[in-house]
């Protein structure tokens, strides 16, 4: 891997414990704040919690969301929690915002009986392989109050309530609901997956 990851900071991303995992996976990146320091080429990872509507004023406002939008299925990108909901068509937290349309889906809001947000450890399972992501089945720990329904996008589904998806791609655009540096071993082994993926420039299944 002779390139270094670009992990977008917009003021809205979990990014110490984020790149805490990078740096014990020996996976390189740079923090970047805005677009125009951007290198051509590299991979982007789009980190998140809190706002779908106020995160993507933020990326706009820095140019990081025409950036994801222009350039970000050619380069390779991977969303995080928030980052996995802005790639795609929409959410319901935002009603007539669009998403960067990347990925598939438009994230619905948990409903009564189901305590939300969705806090804890949860199992995944992979309903399509993807040579980014293990194969074996594996636990995740989420902290949210949308997800995405399951989608031709969808690589592991859990289950809460109903299935929803956990980690989505479409070409070299990646995406993970759970947050992999707080999942422990299968956490870790997955982000890594994730990343060297994109960084070795891996044609897409």
């Amino acid at each position: 891997m002779s390139r270094a990851l670009a992990v977008l900071d917009y003021g809205a991303g979990n990014l110490a414990s984020l790149e805490g995992a990078l740096a014990r996976l020996n996976v390189p990146f740079v923090r970047f704040t805005e677009a125009a320091a951007v290198p051509p080429g590299v991979p982007l990872v789009l980190p998140g919690v809190g706002h779908f509507s106020a995160a993507k004023r933020a990326l706009e406002a820095r140019g990081l969301w025409e950036l994801l939008q222009r350039e970000g299925p050619v380069r390779g990108v991977l969303g995080v929690c928030l980052g996995l909901q802005l790639l795609c068509e929409g959410s319901e937290e935002a009603p007539g915002e669009a998403g960067l349309g990347l990925l598939t889906g438009v994230a619905t809001r948990f409903v009564e009986p189901l305590k939300v947000p969705h806090m804890g450890w949860n199992e995944l399972s992979q309903v399509k392989a993807h040579p980014a992501f293990p194969t074996e089945p594996s636990w995740a720990y989420f902290v949210h109050s949308y997800a995405l329904p399951v989608s031709a996008d969808t690589v592991d589904v859990c289950v809460y309530g109903a299935p929803f998806t956990a980690i989505a791609a479409r070409g070299r655009v990646l995406g993970m609901q759970h947050h992999p540096e707080k999942s422990s071993a299968p956490g870790l082994a997955a982000l890594g997956g994730a990343t060297r993926w994109l960084l070795e420039g891996t044609d897409h299944v």
